[in-house]
């Protein structure tokens, strides 16, 4: 690995002319030596100005249009096949409504002279404090894509992809190459990559930052119902794979499995409220108070290691306490999530919509 690696930042983009200028701009003013990086937009079966907008702010474009093979994940295939990565050390993957720490190159650099193949850096949410809806997103983001990986990380297990700032080494991608097109495609890649025996080393230190959606409605249920369907989806097909993998041990094999069964916030919640009612209907019926002297202890380590993880956020990424309120929405977000879970699924991507106050190069 050279003193100081060549990196080439990487833009998928489908009908983004309102946001791509933003990005590429911030990843043009990353701190780094500048003939050691180039960005590059992917215009992939846009119908808007994306590619001209690109170019304009200063980004390389390849423009692709295959309107069978629609998605992020065939968009990426696309260029890996065809695109000059010899020419560098690694490949950021960036979405197209993102700013990006200005320190990402350098962090990534240090870790992929540790000999670190597969980088996450820490997603989270620009537009914080915009509604109720972010701020739940933004203490969601904190522990889902901050604490988890980070202790996976100290665990020595590695990360998952996040789909945004992501960093995969040439090598590596010579050695696993990208096969990954589910609507889950991030998470698809991350378990290719531990059945194939890699790691993915989380990279706290610097983030990148995307526009959520302000409110619900059909473009936030529509993502949302993605996210989840796809989820589901590799659930089943990974859990064979995963128990039949001579690449992984009994140790990381057992909390790899946590991992992909783990239960929502919302969901622990609703576990917790449920084993304390056995207490509560003892008072009312005195013949399950020696049940509910037996499950005492249990519920009580139950209820300290819900509050523990429920405030990891606060200690472990510095999120502000004022995102606990946030809690306060969780009956609505679980109700409102139920709702979404038993919709119509979909069969293929389809662009989430931007709000125009997300659309504003100076927007956040």
């Amino acid at each position: 690995m050279p003193t100081t690696a060549r990196f080439l930042i990487l833009i998928p983009a489908h009908d983004e002319e309102e946001t791509i200028q933003a990005t590429v701009e911030s990843c043009r003013a990353i701190e780094y030596d500048q003939s050691q990086f180039a960005v590059c937009v992917i215009a992939d079966n846009c119908s808007d100005g994306t590619a001209l907008v690109a170019r304009e702010a200063g980004a390389e474009v390849v423009e692709r249009v295959n309107l069978v093979k629609r998605s992020k994940g065939y968009a990426l295939e696309y260029f890996f096949e065809r695109g000059p990565l010899s020419e560098y050390d690694a490949v950021v993957i960036v979405d197209a409504d993102t700013v990006v720490d200005p320190g990402i190159l350098q962090s990534f650099a240090s870790g992929l002279a540790k000999g670190w193949d597969w980088i996450q850096c820490y997603h989270t949410v620009r537009n914080a404090d915009a509604s109720w809806r972010t701020r739940v997103m933004t203490y969601a983001f904190s522990l889902f894509n901050g604490v988890r990986p980070m202790g996976f990380e100290q665990l020595g297990l590695g990360a998952a992809f996040n789909g945004n700032g992501m960093c995969f080494s040439t090598s590596g991608l010579a050695r696993v190459p990208w096969r990954a097109y589910s609507l889950a495609e991030d998470l698809e890649f991350s378990w290719t990559l531990r059945l194939a025996g890699e790691r993915i080393h989380f990279e706290p230190h610097v983030r990148v930052l995307a526009d959520m959606l302000t409110r619900g409605g059909s473009a936030a249920s529509a993502q949302r119902r993605r996210w989840e369907v796809g989820r589901t989806a590799l659930r089943r097909r990974v859990l064979g794979p995963l128990l039949r993998s001579h690449n992984i041990g009994p140790f990381r094999k057992g909390l790899y499995v946590i991992e992909l069964f783990f239960p929502p916030l919302s969901v622990l919640f609703a576990a917790l409220l449920l084993a304390a009612s056995v207490h509560l209907v003892a008072v009312l019926d005195p013949r399950l108070l020696p049940l509910s002297r037996l499950l005492r202890p249990a519920h009580a380590v139950m209820a300290a290691t819900l509050m523990a993880y429920t405030l990891s956020p606060l200690l472990v990424m510095r999120l502000p306490v004022r995102y606990l309120a946030s809690l306060l929405a969780l009956p609505y977000f679980m109700g409102w999530k139920t709702t979404v879970a038993l919709g119509r699924r979909p069969s293929m991507w389809v662009r989430t919509w931007r709000e125009p106050s997300c659309r504003s190069p100076g927007s956040g």
